[in-house]
């Protein structure tokens, strides 16, 4: 059997990881993670455990720490097969030419890498695998993407103790690392031109319908399996918008969850799907909190520039209807969008401030390769570089790469933002603050503000949350010297 490691980045375990590992575990696969920042040497770390596949699953952010790793490990390995997926190599599958790579997985790579692997084992031709780009000396195989996984009741559920082989997941209330993320679904119908959906609805074209979901047995047997644990206290079901769902099967996921899990937990949604009666099964369920797409307080940036066909009028009434019926809620935000002055981008403080929530999650517009914002932002030359995509390994939360009119002010006002709406800060106040030089103070009441913010949408969360934040947090609020 083929030994893989994943190696990753930061301490919040992927969910990814974690569906890839348990189907190649299930096969015989033994799998493996490193962890580079719980690792004084992770190049060490991961050639301890001779592995035949070393594998990353990245966004575009992530990018620059795979070439660091991949780099190292190529110099120190020739004969190990170093593979890539996840979201950057699915839409950028021109890395790779990068040349510590041997292969890169786009789209699902659940039933993908195993054959790759079971291929690699036999001795067969894995250049001929789907989904898989494969470079073998000068020559690059392209394949093409296999069908979408109809049924998604055929997948074992996620393999969390792969992370076991680190102390820091096995503490209380660590949970909030990993234990507590689900999916009960996977795609979305929308087309927000920030997000990566439509391109990959369009890869996927013709192969499968690209929004599915479990059936209630099936998914209530995985939570029933991590309520048996006692090790989870809070549940994050992590689907793009979970209520989107057919009715039907909210309602007998809200039944059946009530009467056989009971744990306290949030959802993703879009403010157009809620209505009373909705959020009223949802409250009875369990529902502690619901995280929704604001992304503008400007109509013009929020529906034209960001594709979210979205009224400020469906977004007051959904807040109010989680208010009435007290359930947290969370807002996304962006700012530094083409486009959008600083004038306007002070709207999405008012609408925020309007509504109350009880997280303001703000991030700076990062265009990524795969999003109608990223041709966009390259059409009107606001990327700089000779590369498609930002090699410096920005987070949304540190900076941009777009050149921008007022980019310090925007900035400013993006770390500013959560603390001010909870404050109700009057806007002619934040509109100094954002010009002051004061960027270093920003970035310590920003990470203030995100420990706040986490603490208020995650139930039994406070010391959990406020240890992370100490330990690992601020080093991601960190600009990449």
């Amino acid at each position: 059997m083929a030994r893989v490691v994943f190696l990753q980045k930061d301490v919040f375990a992927k969910p990814a990881i974690m569906a890839l590992t348990a189907c190649l575990k299930q096969a015989g696969h033994p799998c493996f993670v490193v962890v580079a920042d719980l690792e004084k040497d992770p190049i060490t770390a991961v050639l301890k455990l001779n592995p035949d596949v070393v594998a990353f699953s990245i966004t575009t952010a992530e990018f620059r720490f795979m070439k660091d790793m991949g780099t190292q490990l190529r110099a120190l390995c020739d004969k190990t097969l170093i593979v890539c997926g996840g979201v950057h190599p699915t839409f950028y599958p021109e890395v790779i030419q990068e040349p510590y790579l041997d292969a890169i997985c786009r789209g699902e790579g659940d039933e993908a890498f195993l054959e790759f692997l079971n291929t690699l084992e036999s001795g067969n031709a894995y250049e001929t695998v789907q989904n898989f780009w494969v470079k073998k000396e000068v020559e690059i195989f392209r394949n093409e993407v296999r069908p979408l996984i109809r049924d998604l009741d055929t997948l074992p559920f996620y393999d969390r103790e792969i992370y076991a082989r680190y102390a820091l997941y096995a503490g209380k209330g660590r949970e909030i690392l990993f234990h507590q993320v689900i999916k009960a679904g996977r795609g979305c119908p929308k087309s927000c031109s920030f997000c990566f959906n439509k391109s990959y609805n369009c890869l996927y074209e013709d192969k499968g319908p690209v929004v599915r979901r479990r059936s209630i047995d099936h998914l209530i047997d995985e939570l029933k399996d991590l309520k048996r644990s006692g090790k989870v206290g809070f549940i994050t079901i992590d689907d793009d918008s979970f209520t989107l769902a057919p009715r039907t099967w909210l309602n007998s996921f809200c039944a059946t969850y009530e009467k056989e899990i009971g744990i306290p937990f949030k959802i993703n949604t879009t403010p157009a799907a809620l209505d009373e009666d909705l959020v009223k099964r949802l409250k009875d369920a369990g529902c502690y909190a619901i995280k929704m797409g604001l992304e503008s307080g400007n109509e013009t940036v929020r529906n034209k520039i960001l594709n979210k066909n979205l009224s400020e009028e469906c977004i007051v009434k959904a807040a109010c209807l989680l208010k009435k019926h007290g359930i947290r809620f969370q807002t996304f935000n962006i700012v530094g969008c083409p486009g959008e002055s600083l004038s306007m981008a002070f709207e999405t403080y008012a609408l925020n401030r309007r509504i109350r929530p009880d997280f303001v999650w703000c991030s700076l517009l990062n265009p990524y390769p795969g999003t109608d914002i990223f041709d966009r932002c390259k059409k009107e030359r606001l990327i700089s570089g000779e590369n498609d995509f930002d090699e410096t390994g920005y987070s949304y939360f540190t900076g941009t790469p777009l050149a921008l009119p007022d980019k310090k002010d925007l900035i400013n006002l993006q770390k500013l933002m959560n603390v001010s709406v909870r404050l109700s800060l009057p806007e002619i106040l934040l509109r100094v603050l954002v010009k002051l030089p004061l960027a270093w103070l920003y970035n310590v009441i920003f990470g203030a503000g995100m420990t706040w913010g986490l603490i208020r949408v995650n139930k039994g969360s406070f010391l959990s949350v406020v240890w992370l934040s100490l330990r690992y947090l601020s080093r991601y609020n960190r600009k990449r010297k």
